[in-house]
Parts: C-alpha cells; sequence; structure tokens
C-alpha cells in the first residue's frame, strides 16, 4: 500500500481518493467491520490482511543487513558507467568531431602557421582564454561531483 508521504493530494485527486479507500479497508479489516461488496474495498482487505500476516517470524532478526551486505552497493550516477544509446552518441560524435578536426587541419595548416604569431599566444587570443576557462569548470565540477558522491 502506498505510503501518506509520497503522495501530492492537491495534485493528484485520484490518488487521494485510493489513499482514502486503503484507509477504509484497513479500518473495516482491523474493527472487523462486515466486508464491503466492491471490488476495491476487498483487494484492499486482501493486502492488509497479507501485510498483517505474520510470515516473517522465521526469519533472522538481522535479515535486512545480511541481505544489504549480499547486494553490495548500490551504484549511482557517479559510479555507474554510461550504457546504451548515449554512449554509441557520444562515440559518434566524437569519431566526427576528431575527422572534421584533421579534415580542417589538412586544408587549412599550411595557413595556419603562416598567421599572426600572437593569435596563437594565449594572453593574445581571448577565445583560448575561454576554452581553457570552459575546460577548467567542466573538470573542476565533474572532480567535486565525484568528491561528493
Amino acid at each position: 500500500m502506498s505510503k501518506h508521504r509520497d503522495i501530492d493530494f492537491f495534485r493528484h485527486p485520484a490518488a487521494e481518493r485510493e489513499w482514502q479507500a486503503q484507509e477504509r479497508a484497513m479500518h473495516a479489516a482491523r474493527t472487523g467491520e462486515p466486508a464491503a461488496d466492491d471490488a476495491r474495498t476487498r483487494a484492499y482487505r486482501q493486502i492488509d490482511a497479507a501485510l498483517r500476516a505474520d510470515d516473517a517470524i522465521a526469519l533472522p532478526a538481522d535479515f535486512a543487513e545480511q541481505l544489504a551486505a549480499k547486494a553490495g552497493r548500490v551504484p549511482t550516477v557517479a559510479t555507474a558507467p554510461e550504457t546504451g544509446l548515449e554512449k554509441q552518441l557520444t562515440r559518434l560524435l566524437l569519431a566526427a568531431l576528431v575527422i572534421a578536426g584533421l579534415i580542417v587541419a589538412v586544408l587549412e595548416g599550411g595557413s595556419w602557421f603562416q598567421a599572426d604569431p600572437a593569435a596563437w599566444s594565449v594572453a593574445g587570443n581571448p577565445w583560448v582564454l575561454a576554452l581553457l576557462a570552459c575546460l577548467g569548470a567542466s573538470q573542476g565540477a565533474e572532480l567535486l561531483r565525484r568528491r561528493w558522491h
């Protein structure tokens, strides 16, 4: 059954009706009221009876801890590898950028080295500074994300 704190009744009136149906069925089952004829109440009473069943008696007291130890650490966004379509598209984009860069370097490379030497200096070119700032911010954010996760 759902937990009250998980439901936003103001945004989902149907969820509030379901919550009230669950509560009525559980209250009726626990007070011994006769079962209602509608299917929703019968279903919720069966769920309530299953939840109150004493099947967990044979479990050891530290069952949850043992199970968690067997399961291991839960992967997070920081530790889980990229999978599927996103990984393939990233590789495709990287390959396209490398190929495009090589083509431009072959076609225009000779004229680059004849350009003004000041254009190649970091201090003389604001675009190089912007590139370095973006790379630094990106890498710094990645380091912080890994540290906090």
